[in-house]
């Protein structure tokens, strides 16, 4: 079907169409090919139509297989007819290409399958017609018709004009790329997905330049510290701001961590998006400078990271399946520098004649050398059963890691629907994620759902829904029970069964609270897998998050839009200690389960003779948001272009916690509760001592808490961005935020924040195209701007609390956590920045950023006593960041079965602080906070917040091969005023200032390989000290797993020269403390530890992905009804370059290893 029209009246009308609905596709290929082509088509405001500048009509074919031109004309020897089939470069349909007939108003677009038909004119002075093919994000391509066989053209990537329709999404708006000029870095979901991790954020190191990702944890479902461009808060959240579909998704539920019952609960519930399918995402962008993250405000001082998930299109149904299977690898001790149980027992026998002293004297057990030692020396064994028991510990060479860990099998599964109509679109998925942790009881489990609906209701008015469910579930371990650091620190030469199969409990000291008689030497037996059956924590969370996007056209340049959104999120978690667990032993009980009649001494004396202890939080974080925008866009005389918005936003979130402890619970018997001793029948031993509630005292004490707490913002913001002639580019950004927590002052509640930045795109000027045409893109940018930061654990209000009845008055007590400063207000950062992207031979892309940052923080800082608090939190710490970052794309080869891309970018962080820590009367900085490094306090002006110090490592005495130091020779008594620095030396900062990564990507027709890199540079760290168990240089428990750095110690004079690891310490004089300049003291062996010969680099380079697919042929897909099929091979963390003295510990961890993954997966689509 044929039909004319006027040019204006075609061009509307394929704007419109462009805009809202996007070119109708297949789907065919991989999932989100055809998506992204449709997007593109919206975003371009200058269309590829068959326009004729005469004024003549257009005239095009709707459907080109079916329709033929009739002013077509004969001409014998020459094609009538061209027919063809237009893909890109990885062989995929374009769908609605244009394809026109050269020097005429003839033309056809692609159908579904790429494909067109066109009946030829006849050509002038027989020449051959040429067809002249166009497809937005693609460079326009001539083909000549020289005969009539079916014509194969294959279209390249546009890489310019990508970049510069490319619509960035920062979670309020959305704009061309080329019409911003603030710093931020978008990606695509798809490029960095990792299927063996469950959260995007674990996915995201060495991805962006300026963001710092570190993991410190290799359990599943653990979220890593993610930094953008430096720390800028001492007090507050460092994280960034997380935004999904322009919703700010607020901090993850905390629970109180003060026990040692609830410290693993912590672990379990994971970050702001943890609640999210990444299979669901399309892009992230990550917001860094003033002119991006300025219209965030209160929050965006950290960064903003936006996400945008993804949205129907207009096409036929499609229906996805996606699954992965991943299987980490356990631990070995291969891995480590440990000793094996014969080593041990050695190094222990020359201990032992060495004369070297115990910290605490050897149980007789059959367990460790020490013990059988004094269960021969005591007579209880004979020589022969000691020579069979030691042989047994010699040889028995416990492996904890298989005992305790597991290759562990992990698998998640994603179904999605997307489809719709030109007015209804739609994209809903179901997800499942169950991971294992390679320690045997780390679990986690999560079901997710999604559904987004897009509907152009009327020609003005559009509404889209998106909503959002999650349950997870993740399974833990109990008080002091973690089997991977059991492992790391448990002797090999310790058996976990005895000869008969059943479990060997070893015994320790201990003290029960109301035993006397035993003091200190009562003995409690342990055995790591009796603790892991009873004992154990589990969180189960929900989460429900819900959008509403309305919009309505106004005018064609005036559009009203709001934005309301609500998420509701619950925490149930749970820590147990059953009956027969350690814990309750040594806690409650006094004696070993079941081994005391009822009526004896000891049974008298416990508060708990049965049952066990159980903790639980409840939390429930409401959150809503709600906005209104007004937003201009507007064209005038094809020269400049303005985006303009106005609004306003309301933001409240508030959270209930209940936290509570009960006493007798046994899961084992239908989850009930026993009662426990009661006061009145509680019986000391050896002992009058006031008894009080018994196991129930800490009932009174903090074993029930319930808290709330309500954070209410109120926003008004405005945002220009004008173009002039597409080379000249001004954006302005404000911002007024109100917050109750800053509620004395009215002029302290808001905080204005803005931003302003202009772009020069040079390669748009005349003399860079005539001279320079090899200068595809060259932009330069300039921003600056005011960022903000509330620290949400702060009150500018007097907070008072209950303590209870103060004992010998009778009446309630109260306490003071807060003094009132009706001055204290939001922290500011001002930033700028400078920036240059430019595009090279069409080849090579960068991108280079330079920038400052001064923030001006709250820090704790002295007061006068009279207020009765020694110090309190007050603005006026200054920190300093300012950096470098590179990222450049580039693709070395490409043909069309052959293409290699490379992806590189790298950044560098200067980081210092201003001033000096302010709180010398208060709570004055020993020599410990700067051998340790304290990131929340200024340690020292002019230095990084993560510098650490070091005692001068002088060599070892060669006369006893004990540790010596420098700087540490004092005249007279030391003086509490010395500068630490003075006497430490400056060892470098425990975090990376340099993060880089590479990733590459070759494919071959239908196979393709890559590779990601992550490096992170500039860190020191402390090894782990082979004498940290040695207390006061006295030998560790017997059971207590030693490096075998040891065995390279000092043991004769003349050993100085080829080691550096002290000498045992085999003095019978105590060996106490060494006096220090500043009057405090330390030992010798954690000087030594603390000191700069234990200091190593903490820099590295890990593989952290290297990935295979393969995409099975559309011919054999359409076989069994699908549109495309591809499975995929990979391993994680495959290597890690970083330095020798590591010794297996990986150094981004520092105390244990990440597991190496390899998975398997297929993505088919129907």
């Amino acid at each position: 079907m044929s039909f004319i029209k006027k040019p204006t009246t075609v061009l509307i009308r394929l704007m419109m169409l462009a805009m809202l609905f996007g070119v109708a596709h297949t789907g065919y290929g991989r999932e989100g090919k055809a998506d992204k082509r449709n997007k593109t088509v919206s975003m371009v405001e200058e269309t590829n139509d068959f326009r004729e500048q005469s004024g003549n009509d257009v005239k095009y074919d709707v459907n080109a297989s079916t329709q033929q031109n009739k002013q077509a004309a004969q001409q014998k020897g020459k094609p009538t007819v061209a027919r063809g089939k237009v893909v890109d470069q990885e062989g995929l349909p374009l769908t609605g290409a244009s394809v026109r007939v050269k020097g005429t108003a003839l033309g056809a677009t692609t159908n579904v399958d790429g494909e067109f038909t066109i009946k030829l004119p006849t050509p002038p002075n027989g020449k051959d017609n040429v067809l002249v093919i166009t497809f937005i994000g693609m460079e326009k391509k001539e083909v000549r018709c020289r005969d009539s066989r079916p014509m194969h053209i294959v279209m390249d990537a546009d890489a310019v004009l990508m970049e510069e329709v490319a619509i960035v999404e920062n979670g309020y708006n959305s704009l061309p790329r080329k019409d911003m000029v603030g710093a931020f870095t978008t990606i695509k979901a798809e490029d960095i997905l990792m299927p063996a991790y469950s959260s995007i954020d674990q996915m995201l190191q060495g991805k962006v330049s300026g963001m710092v990702v570190v993991n410190s944890s290799a359990r599943v479902g653990a979220s890593p510290k993610i930094t953008i461009r430096g720390t800028s808060t001492i007090l507050g959240n460092t994280s960034p701001l997380w935004v999904v579909d322009g919703i700010i998704q607020e901090d993850p539920i905390s629970i109180d961590v003060s026990s040692s019952m609830t410290t693993d609960m912590k672990e379990l519930i994971g970050n702001q998006v943890a609640w999210l399918n990444p299979q669901d995402i399309e892009t992230i962008t990550v917001l860094k400078d003033a002119s991006a993250t300025a219209i965030y405000g209160s929050k965006a001082s950290n960064g903003v990271i936006v996400i945008t998930t993804k949205r129907g299109s207009a096409e036929r149904t499609s229906i996805r399946y996606t699954n992965n299977f991943s299987v980490r690898m356990r631990p070995t001790y291969d891995n480590f520098d440990f000793m094996n149980s014969r080593e041990r027992i050695q190094f222990s026998k020359e201990a032992y004649d060495a004369g070297v002293r115990y910290s605490d004297e050897p149980l007789p057990q059959k367990y460790t050398y020490e013990g059988l030692m004094a269960m021969f020396n005591n007579r209880m064994i004979t020589e022969e059963e000691f020579a069979y028991q030691m042989q047994r510990l010699e040889t028995v060479n416990t492996n904890w890691f298989d005992i305790l860990t597991r290759n562990s099998l992990s698998h998640s599964h994603t179904v999605s629907v997307s489809g719709g109509t030109k007015k209804f679109t739609y994209n809903a998925s179901l997800g499942y994620q169950g991971n294992k942790g390679t320690e045997i009881g780390n679990d986690n489990n999560m079901f997710s759902s999604r559904l987004a609906i897009n509907a152009q209701l009327t020609r003005r008015l559009s509404v889209s829904l998106n909503l959002n469910g999650t349950m997870r579930d993740a399974k833990g371990y109990g008080a002091g029970v973690s089997p991977y650091s059991y492992a790391m620190n448990t002797s090999r030469s310790v058996p976990c069964y005895e000869e008969d199969g059943s479990l060997a409990y070893y015994q320790n000291y201990y003290t029960y609270r109301f035993n006397a008689i035993d003091g200190a030497y009562n003995k409690y037996g342990y055995n790591i897998l009796n603790e892991m059956a009873n004992s154990g924590s589990k969180n189960k969370s929900t989460s429900f998050n819900a959008s509403l996007n309305i919009s309505y056209k106004i005018l064609d340049w005036l559009t009203y839009q709001a934005v309301g959104g609500i998420a509701r999120s619950g925490n149930d978690s749970e820590a147990y200690a059953g009956e027969r667990s350690s814990y309750i032993e040594r806690h409650y009980r006094g004696y070993a389960y079941g081994s005391e009649e009822s009526g004896s001494a000891k049974f008298k004396a416990a508060m708990l003779p049965f049952g066990g202890q159980l903790t639980t939080n409840n939390s429930m974080m409401t959150s809503m948001n709600m906005q209104h925008k007004l937003m201009f866009s507007k064209t005038f005389n094809e020269a400049h272009r303005v985006n303009a918005m106005v609004g306003m936003e309301m933001r409240s979130s508030k959270t209930n916690s209940v936290g509570n402890t009960v006493w007798g619970y046994v899961p084992e018997r239908g989850e009930i509760l026993v009662s426990p001793t009661r006061p009145e029948d509680l019986v000391p031993m050896g002992m009058e001592q006031e008894v009080g509630w018994g196991a129930l005292d800490q009932l009174y004490q903090g074993g029930w808490k319930k808290t709330s707490a309500t954070t209410n913002y109120m926003s008004f913001f405005a945002t220009l961005a004008y173009s002039m002639k597409d080379r000249y580019v001004l954006n302005f950004n404000v911002r007024s935020d109100a917050s109750n927590r800053f509620g004395q002052d009215v002029n302290k509640q808001f905080d204005p924040t803005y931003s302003m930045g202009f772009s020069w795109r040079m390669a748009e000027e005349k003399f860079i195209k005539d001279n320079l045409p090899w200068v595809n893109q060259l932009n330069l940018r300039g921003t600056y701007g005011i960022q903000g930061n509330v620290v949400t654990s702060l009150s500018p209000d007097l907070i008072a609390y209950y303590q209870g009845i103060l004992n010998g008055y009778g009446q309630y007590t109260l306490g003071i956590s807060s003094l009132p400063n009706r001055n204290l207000k939001w922290e500011r950062t001002r930033t700028w920045n400078l920036g240059l992207d430019m595009q090279l031979f069409r080849a090579v892309t960068m991108n280079v950023e330079y920038y400052g940052r001064r923030s001006n923080a709250i820090i704790r800082q002295d007061i006068a006593t009279e207020y009765g608090f020694a110090s309190m939190p007050l603005n006026g710490g200054i920190i300093y960041n300012h950096g470098l970052e590179v990222q450049m794309n580039f693709t070395p080869f490409r043909s069309k079965d052959l293409v290699w891309t490379v992806g590189l970018n790298a950044s560098k962080n200067w980081n210092k602080t201003e001033t000096d820590d302010r709180t010398a009367r208060a709570d004055e900085l020993t020599h410990s906070d700067f051998l340790a490094g304290n990131s929340s306090r200024p340690l020292k002006k002019g230095y990084s917040l993560y510098s650490f110090w070091s005692y001068s490592f002088a060599g070892l005495n060669p006369e006893n091969g004990y540790p010596m130091f420098n700087y540490l020779d004092t005249d007279g008594p030391g003086n509490a005023s010395v500068d630490p620095t003075t006497f430490l030396v400056y060892s470098g900062e425990s975090e990376p200032y340099f993060t880089g990564g590479f990733n590459t990507r070759l494919r071959w027709k239908d196979f393709t390989i890559g590779a990601d890199f992550a490096l992170l540079l500039g860190s020191k760290k402390r090894l782990p000290n082979p004498y940290g168990t040695f207390t006061n240089g006295k030998m560790p428990s017997p059971l207590s797993n030693i490096s075998k750095m040891l065995n390279n110690r000092w043991k004769k004079p003349g050993d100085e020269a080829t080691t550096f690891i002290p000498a045992l310490y085999t003095s019978i004089v105590d060996l106490w403390h060494v006096d220090l300049p500043n009057g405090l003291n330390d030992t010798l062996y954690n000087m030594w530890g603390m000191s700069d010969a234990m200091v190593v680099s903490g820099s590295f380079l890990r593989c952290t992905q290297l990935q295979l697919s393969y995409n099975l042929p559309q011919s054999i897909c359409a076989k069994f009804h699908a549109t495309s099929l591809s499975i995929n091979a990979s391993t994680n963390n495959l290597f890690v370059i970083a330095s020798g003295r590591w010794n297996g510990y990986d150094p981004e961890l520092g105390n244990s290893t990440q597991p190496r993954i390899f998975s398997f997966g297929l993505s088919v689509g129907f």
